[in-house]
């Protein structure tokens, strides 16, 4: 794989909305939080746009993350926010020459598709880590005051160049065992409704002797089983090496019109979909749309020890 070379204070970072748009205090205070880890953010023209549901039309967005990469002054990449539009993308990117200029390129949720694209098209690490705009620091009077959990995990991965080890949950959280066995693997994944929304087409998630990591928001359990079921009718699960399940936030069962009626829990889906592989399943990884999060170096080596709940991250995403 691919590793870009570590960040270091000074860096000049772009800041690119490849999804959807936000208003202009969050662009205001994104950039903030950015000086104030020591970083030299440069905003480019999709952070100040809107086009319906998507920061800016198509080619405008594509062509941010393509001169964001082949811009030698810039150093490291971090999305604005997720939301909506990465795959629309995916045909519109200069892959070669993103892979020519591997740089810290960091996002969750919706950025999903572009984390696979570059891991797998471009041989490239990527982070799934917060994003400009996300809610890992606190701002006050222009004072931004930093989330421990997550700032030392984002640290450690793009500012040194140091594998980050055993992974540890933040207090008061534990890992789950679904099923138990030890694997090794490339870590990749994210999102599943956009792992799901890639099926079929040249972005498809490789899974094969990987680690797959998924984590959802806002969707009802039984929206969850119908998606993971297509990862499991496309392969997903029997190719891979094992499963991390992170957070789902929000993800309800809904009551039904029958007398008494549920959607069956989270739990009850994972085992009727996922653990009939027999591969290690970890679950309450606190990664996804929550906070604390960790920063996971998509595309670099994992062990995942189900029978005593451990994740540890073997190698560096960074040079």
């Amino acid at each position: 794989m691919n590793k870009p070379k570590k960040l270091n204070f000074g860096d000049k970072v772009a800041v690119v909305a490849p999804s959807s748009a936000t208003d202009l205090k969050s662009v205001e205070n994104g950039e903030l939080k950015l000086r104030s880890l020591g970083l030299k953010p440069v905003m480019f023209p999709t952070c100040y746009t809107n086009y319906g549901h998507l920061s800016a039309k198509d080619e405008e967005r594509a062509k941010d993350i393509n001169d964001s990469f082949r811009d030698d002054s810039i150093k490291g990449i971090i999305c604005l926010r997720g939301g909506y539009g990465t795959p629309r993308i995916l045909n519109m990117l200069d892959y070669e020459m993103i892979k020519k200029n591997p740089k810290v390129f960091m996002g969750f949720s919706d950025i999903t598709s572009l984390h696979v694209a570059f891991n797998q098209i471009c041989s490239m690490v990527t982070f799934h880590g917060p994003m400009a705009t996300s809610n890992f620091a606190k701002i006050k009077n222009d004072n931004v005051s930093f989330e421990s959990y997550t700032y030392n995990s984002l640290s450690k991965n793009i500012f040194t160049n140091e594998p980050a080890g055993l992974y540890i949950n933040p207090p008061g959280e534990e890992l789950i065992s679904y099923n138990g066995g030890t694997a090794e693997g490339m870590i990749t994944g994210g999102n599943l409704t956009l792992l799901v929304s890639t099926l079929g087409s040249e972005y498809e998630l490789d899974a094969k002797d990987k680690i797959i990591f998924i984590e959802e928001i806002g969707e009802p359990v039984y929206k969850i089983d119908r998606m993971l079921t297509s990862l499991s009718l496309a392969g997903k699960f029997k190719d891979c090496k094992a499963v991390i399940f992170g957070t789902f936030t929000n993800c309800n069962r809904e009551e039904k019109a029958y007398e008494g009626g549920l959607d069956l829990t989270l739990d009850e889906v994972i085992n009727n979909t996922v653990v009939p592989f027999n591969k290690p399943i970890i679950g309450n990884f606190r990664a996804g749309h929550n906070f604390p999060q960790p920063t996971i170096p998509l595309g670099t080596l994992v062990k995942v020890d189900a029978h005593n709940n451990k994740i540890i991250f073997m190698e560096s995403g960074t040079c």
